[in-house]
């Protein structure tokens, strides 16, 4: 080897102390990137002439290259920022955006989203995070996920539409003690012993008042019926009350325990007329349930009262659970999930293409995305109102650099070495 190939390894080790620290410095200057991921620089020798001497072939070291600049993926630490539209990822995987002009598909850790004029939930980019929609299933009436990524868009004040009564329960002490009477129209004191009011809801989401009135046919058995006032119905009188529904004498109690006789409890029809409500919407097929009702021989009472209907609301707020489900609130008390963010992983997170502002795109050596939902196929859970920050560590990129500095000095003092040394040889007379 000779003197002058000296100032080439030399060369080759000032080149890459300066290239580890550019990387070095990249990682320094995004300490306060958010989902920034660091960068770690390795390096691999170069041989130069090879020589033949009694122990067979060798290789002479011509200096150093770079080998690679791989990403550190692990996760940063998290922040709050107390906006609700800001996630974090609590372990594997990556939100995915797409560029609504190009159609491309990107991937990042940053989740620092806000949501633009259109509704549209975007990152710093203006790119549209995607994700999956709920739907109404029509077979089951219920809202399920719609498997296709697509950009998760919210309005602003949407309303919620209303949801007509179905199911109602009732759970009752009636008065064992009561005395005996016969339930007729219009009800007076002498037609029921007890009745208790239930709001329903119609398809165009109108309340409605309707009496239920109970009366003690014989021992241990009622009778029920419910009652609506004219104003609520087509054709009616104000002040006049409609039967609405009626079970007869359907319920029965033991009379030594004064449980209810499960047979008698539901559900069963709570609407048996032919109305129209005053709005012209039709009442809807009501069942009632009186599981759980007793007759003790105290005062009777009303225990409780549900109805799952519902009328039509407002979005008064919007926030992100742990899943991803993006999930609305409104003014009718009711909450909804509209969609449900998707999260990527992939085979070899090496292989993914840097393309700045902390997105990457996938690429032939990545491997396609596995697309999940956050908590499935072992992806992370998402925490809203928080931020990833960068996974730097400032204290040991700052003694790399110190390392990286005494290297590039003591390259920097081979090629100091070698000029003496060619010096000393031309010097010779």
């Amino acid at each position: 080897m000779s003197v002058s190939s000296a100032f080439y390894t030399g060369l080759s080790g000032l080149d890459t102390s300066g290239t580890a620290m550019g990387v070095l410095g990249d990682n320094v200057a995004n300490i306060s990137t958010t989902g920034y991921k660091s960068s770690s620089i390795f390096f691999s020798d170069v041989l130069g002439l090879s020589l033949t001497g009694v122990m067979g072939g060798n290789r002479v070291g011509a200096g150093a290259k770079t080998q690679a600049v791989d990403v550190n993926y692990t996760q940063g630490t998290f922040k709050t920022t107390g906006s609700g539209s800001d996630v974090a990822i609590n372990g594997n995987g990556m939100f995915v955006v797409r560029d609504s002009k190009t159609g491309a598909e990107y991937y990042t850790r940053d989740g620092h989203l806000t949501i633009d004029n259109e509704g549209y939930y975007v990152n710093s980019q203006g790119y549209r995070l995607q994700g999956y929609k709920y739907g109404v299933d029509t077979t089951t009436g219920t809202l399920a996920l719609e498997e296709t990524l697509v950009d998760i868009q919210v309005t602003a004040n949407g309303i919620n539409p209303p949801l007509a009564t179905s199911d109602v329960t009732m759970v009752l002490n009636l008065n064992a003690s009561d005395e005996i009477k016969t339930w007729a129209m219009p009800p007076g004191p002498a037609n029921f012993n007890y009745s208790a009011p239930v709001t329903i809801y119609d398809s165009l989401g109108a309340a409605h008042v309707v009496q239920v009135y109970f009366t003690k046919t014989a021992a241990s058995t009622w009778s029920w019926n419910a009652v609506i006032d004219g104003s609520e119905i087509t054709g009616g009188t104000p002040g006049t009350p409609v039967i609405y529904g009626s079970g007869g004498a359907s319920l029965t109690f033991d009379p030594n325990t004064g449980a209810l006789d499960p047979a008698s409890a539901g559900p069963v029809a709570f609407y048996g007329g032919a109305l129209t409500f005053a709005n012209g919407a039709t009442p809807t097929a009501t069942n009632i349930d009186f599981t759980g009702s007793v007759s003790y021989d105290s005062p009777s009472t009303t225990q409780d009262i549900t109805q799952n209907g519902y009328p039509s609301g407002s979005a008064i707020s919007v926030g992100i659970d742990e899943l991803g489900n993006i999930v609305a609130s409104y003014s009718n008390g009711t909450v909804k999930p509209l969609y449900r963010m998707a999260l990527a992983d992939f085979k070899s997170l090496s292989g993914l293409e840097r393309k700045g502002m902390t997105i990457y795109q996938a690429t032939i050596a990545s491997g396609d995305p596995l697309y999940n939902k956050p908590g499935e196929g072992g992806t992370g859970k998402v925490n809203s109102t928080m931020l990833e920050e960068a996974n730097v560590d400032l204290a040991t990129e700052l003694i790399k650099m110190i390392i990286v500095q005494r290297a590039y000095q003591a390259n920097a003092k081979v090629i100091s070495m070698a000029d003496e040394m060619m010096q000393a040889v031309q010097n010779i007379r």
